[in-house]
Order: C-alpha cells, then structure tokens, then sequence
C-alpha cells in the first residue's frame, strides 16, 4: 500500500523537521562550551539562509535519524517499565546526535537550526520536503527484519 507508507514517511518525517535534537544537545552539550550558549539563548530565526549543501545535509541526517527512530520505537514500545524505556530512549537520543555528527557538512547545532526555522518558514520546510520526497524510494516497500 504505497500511499499508506507515503503518508506515513511525509508524518515521519515532519515529526523529524518539528522535533530538532535538543534534548540531545542538551545532553551532549559540555560544561567547557559556554562560547556557545548566547547564540542559543536567540529565538529561533526564520531569517537564517541556508545553503543547498547545508540542506542536502540536513536531509541526509534526518534520513539517518529516521532510521535510529524506527530501530528504537520496536525496542521502546516492547519494554513495559518506565526505566527501560527511558534508558532506550536516552541511549536512541546519543545514537541520533551522532547520525547527525558523522553525516558530512552536519552538526547538532546547524540540525536544530535548520529544524526549526523549517518550523517558521513553511517555505524552507516544503523545500525540504521536496529534498526528502526525491530520495525517497519509489519501488515497493518491504518491511523484514
């Protein structure tokens, strides 16, 4: 059923523009990078110019945080106390901020900027959206692990 995962991908992934990584960062983020915290106390700002090869890699992060999330989400739903699930999550949250640093062009910091002026800007978000759609696979899905 080909619209019902294309519908599904389009939900997945405006939950990844709408959610940047900060709980990520925050955990991520060392007392040693006070240099960094007036930049983070701006709001968000729509205004923000992104290049083509910034974009290409933010879509090519959220692709691979994507693929975190889903790997998780079995795991996180089948453990029944509240510690296990947590400690899942946090361990998906470490695995997602280094998808995002391992992916050429792409940190933490520019992910969440660029996430949440996609949030502000729906023209930056359908463009991004666009970027994503064109990646996505156009043959059928199969779903075997």
């Amino acid at each position: 059923m080909t619209l019902k995962s294309t519908l599904l991908k389009s939900t997945v992934i405006a939950a990844l523009i709408a959610a940047p990584l900060a709980p990520v960062m925050a955990q991520t983020a060392t007392p040693e990078a006070p240099a960094e915290a007036p930049a983070a106390e701006a709001p968000a700002a729509p205004a923000l110019e992104f290049s083509e090869e910034q974009l290409t890699a933010f879509v090519d992060a959220a692709t691979q945080v994507q693929a975190v999330q889903q790997d998780y989400m079995t795991q996180i739903e089948a453990v029944e106390e509240p510690e296990g699930k947590q400690a899942l999550v946090e361990q998906a949250q470490v695995e997602m901020a280094d998808a995002v640093n391992e992916t050429d062009g792409m940190d933490v910091n520019t992910y969440n900027q660029i996430g949440q002026a996609a949030q502000a800007d729906p023209e930056l978000n359908q463009r991004i959206l666009a970027m994503l759609q064109e990646r996505a696979p156009t043959g059928p899905e199969t779903m075997t692990e």
